[in-house]
């Protein structure tokens, strides 16, 4: 069983299921010749692992691992699956979800609709805006910008992950009722009018992450935003990609009619936010590891425990790992940029 290319988006997989997947990947070290995660700093190939197999095992974890404590004990649900960044100062004043466990994933939700552009386009609707996120994760990023971010919105979030999809129905629409909607599906292949959202919403997803080039996944997921978008809209979007990669996008999101309006680095605020938030991944990490019987098999159990130990801190960027070091050298940045479709 190799976790990273096996699972399916369409499966939410229980937490029964999750220990004998665990299991499984634990005993297949007996035929393994060699690991697919560095020990070192947790770095995996693109070619090694498939991202709808790794993400529907994150999010049914997540779910399974149901309330965690973080490393102060305060109690919480691991919905934000993204890195986030500090509340750069040149922004103004912070956001007042600061004691929160999820702190830099809200502001990074926050941060797509700071800019002066977006904020008048938002004033002259009187704030009455219509969002679809492509690949929302959760739903948790969705709950908080309907909640305390666009009060007035409506948002639909889509992903392709049945895992995520589900907590977002559990969790985050009931609250929001007739304003936030959940959608399973290939974001590319979403079947919506033309010129009919207000803004599309990219936060931290999966794409754009070859070096300098838009992949044909890039240019499907683009065409289609732009697809959906009206005259005058935005595509909002935050990431840590690699550097070369943002002025590849910009040319080809500029034939496509996007004109790029704001732009702001927040790779150091981003470095920030993951020294500060270390102690809470360390926490997170050994209580999914902790629950989980197989890393209990001699030998082979402490073997598998160390490589999921340092994979699941690579995913969240923590200090030292192979993520975080691409950050603090630059060859990934992180930006937040406002592109406005032309009328």
């Amino acid at each position: 069983m190799d976790v990273l290319t096996a699972l399916s988006n369409k499966s939410d997989y229980s937490r029964n299921q999750l220990q004998l997947i665990v299991s499984a990947w634990i005993m297949s070290g007996l035929a393994e010749k060699k690991s697919k995660i560095s020990l070192h700093d947790g770095d995996v190939s693109e070619d090694d692992y498939d991202k709808r197999s790794l993400y529907s095992l994150l999010y049914a974890l997540y779910r399974s691992m149901g309330d965690v404590r973080d490393e102060h004990g305060q109690r919480y649900e691991f919905t934000f699956n993204t890195w986030g960044y500090t509340w750069p100062k040149s922004w103004g004043e912070a956001p007042d979800h600061q004691r929160d466990p999820q702190r830099f994933g809200r502001n990074a939700y926050s941060g797509l609709y700071h800019s002066d552009p977006v904020k008048a386009y938002v004033k002259a609707r009187d704030g009455e805006v219509h969002i679809v996120e492509m690949g929302c994760g959760t739903g948790a990023g969705a709950h908080h910008v309907c909640s305390n971010v666009l009060p007035k919105c409506t948002y639909e979030a889509v992903d392709m992950q049945q895992a995520a999809i589900r907590t977002c129905e559990r969790k985050f629409v009931p609250d929001l009722p007739g304003r936030l909607q959940a959608t399973c599906s290939d974001a590319t292949h979403l079947a919506r009018p033309k010129d009919f959202a207000d803004f599309v919403a990219v936060n931290e997803t999966h794409v754009t992450e070859l070096v300098g080039v838009v992949t044909e996944e890039d240019d499907r997921f683009f065409r289609k935003a732009h697809h959906m978008i009206k005259p005058g809209g935005f595509l909002v979007w935050g990431n840590a990609i690699p550097d070369p990669t943002w002025d590849a996008c910009f040319k080809f999101l500029e034939t496509l009619g996007f004109e790029l309006v704001d732009e702001t680095d927040v790779t150091e605020e981003a470095v920030r936010a993951r020294d500060e938030d270390k102690a809470r991944i360390d926490t997170y990490v050994d209580q999914c590891i902790e629950a989980f019987h197989g890393f209990k098999i001699p030998v082979l159990g402490a073997k598998k425990r160390a490589e999921a130990d340092v994979a699941l801190k690579n995913f969240a960027r923590n200090p030292d790992t192979r993520l975080y070091l691409n950050m603090v050298e630059r060859k990934d940045t992180y930006r937040v940029v406002a592109l406005q479709k032309k009328r």
